[in-house]
């Protein structure tokens, strides 16, 4: 903030010494036809009474007039021959034609008697120097007025909302999380201050999640852990063949601390939300989906999984890892709860791709709908290893849909169990196609 005060000072202290010189000229340019005329105006009686005065008096009538009528006048007054005075050339023309002109004196106004070779002159001082003077100086005020009482105020309200960001980012890194900067919408910090309530939003989402993320991994850990304390004790107190069964369970419990981590990094990939940069690269959808259909059928375990597209080509911009991610992971979700099938049916529309994934399975409850997508949430809250999964393939599948800037939810399905409605706005589309 002091350099700033410093450069309006410096700008503000250059100003008064700059105007005073250049301002001079342009106020004599702008005020030389007003000054000429009221000069004019004012001495034109006077010119007028004394030209009376001199009607048919001879030039030495006219010197003793003068000396009559001087006492009379604040300002001297004088005869002069034509030669004797100095007048500008582009006054000159209307000096000779009678008009009252001043002289390069500038102090002193003559006019012509008629069309003889002398002139009346009036000695000054007259209002043009000073009008001048008045003028530069008012308007050199007015100037300094106007550029100091706006950059004194922008410099007040900028130096207030500096100090409001500074207090609340004091208050974010001291650990209120809650803190955001409140500036008026004209405010030159207002979009710093969006970008910084933007952040402290997202990062108080970001520590929040990885608090909840941290102690749901610590519970859903302790399980697995428990079983490995116990098979190692067992298996030290038991004959070679019970043994190795022992130290079976313990790889199968060690990966599944190792699936936990793996699921657990993904989730806190996506949880950071990343903007997908500019429109995304084109794929054809339908061919997409029906390989990852038969890729899931390899391990459906008997039951049926069934492909049901509205067309056989469509292009759109999509992410196919990412997303072939989310796509499977909803596909195992319905395998896992349904009773014989799974389908899968694909939706192109003018502005947005449906896909859904039905089931027949038992369905979710209306209660839980949205909390099926939150990281660690399961209906089954068994904790053993049959109930299979940790809560997070559908939290994961959310994630990549929002990097997608789509949406998902459930719903009851038309074959009795969960429908997983997947929705996602169009960037790229075949002409015609859809």
């Amino acid at each position: 903030m002091k350099r700033i005060f410093i450069t309006i000072y410096i700008l503000l202290l250059g100003t008064m010494f700059i105007i005073p010189f250049g301002i001079g000229p342009i106020i004599d340019a702008l005020f030389e036809e007003a000054v000429t005329r009221a000069e004019r105006e004012f001495s034109r009686g006077t010119f007028s009474l004394i030209a009376e005065r001199f009607e048919g008096l001879t030039p030495a009538e006219k010197q003793a007039e003068l000396a009559r009528l001087r006492p009379r006048f604040g300002y001297p007054l004088n005869l002069y021959k034509l030669s004797e005075l100095d007048i500008a050339e582009k006054k000159r023309s209307d000096f000779l034609n009678g008009l009252i002109v001043d002289t390069d004196d500038e102090d002193m106004l003559v006019i012509r008697l008629g069309q003889s070779d002398h002139a009346i002159a009036m000695g000054g001082p007259w209002p043009d120097k000073d009008l001048n003077i008045k003028a530069t100086v008012l308007f050199l005020l007015l100037f300094v007025i106007a550029l100091t009482l706006p950059a004194l105020a922008w410099t007040f309200f900028l130096n207030r909302d500096i100090r409001k960001i500074e207090k609340t980012t004091a208050r974010f890194a001291s650990g209120d999380h809650d803190a955001r900067v409140a500036v008026s919408r004209i405010s030159s910090m207002t979009m710093i201050s969006r970008a910084f309530n933007s952040m402290a939003e997202k990062t108080q989402k970001l520590i929040a999640s990885q608090k909840d993320l941290a102690n749901s991994v610590s519970h859903e850990i302790r399980t697995p852990l428990a079983r490995i304390k116990f098979s190692l004790e067992m298996a030290g107190d038991s004959p070679g063949q019970e043994a190795a069964g022992y130290i079976g369970e313990i790889g199968k419990d060690v990966e599944e601390i190792e699936s936990l981590v793996d699921e657990m990094l993904t989730y806190a990939r996506f949880e950071r939300e990343p903007e997908s940069s500019g429109r995304l690269s084109s794929h054809e959808m339908v061919s997409w989906l029906d390989n990852l259909v038969i890729q899931e059928k390899k391990t459906a375990m008997g039951k049926e999984i069934l492909f049901e597209p509205d067309t056989d080509y469509f292009i759109a911009g999509f992410e196919p890892v990412y997303l072939g991610w989310a796509v499977r992971n909803l596909l195992r979700n319905g395998l896992k709860h349904s009773t014989q099938k799974v389908r899968l049916a694909f939706d192109p529309g003018r502005d947005q791709v449906n896909i859904y994934v039905d089931d027949d399975g038992p369905g979710i409850p209306e209660h839980a709908r949205e909390k099926i997508f939150q990281p660690f949430f399961r209906l089954d809250q068994s904790r053993s290893r049959a109930s299979g999964g940790y809560g997070l393939g559908l939290a994961i599948a959310k994630r990549i849909i929002t990097w997608h800037r789509g949406s998902i939810a459930v719903s009851a399905s038309p074959l009795g169990g969960a429908r997983f409605s997947l929705t996602l706005p169009l960037e790229i589309q075949s002409p015609g196609e859809s």
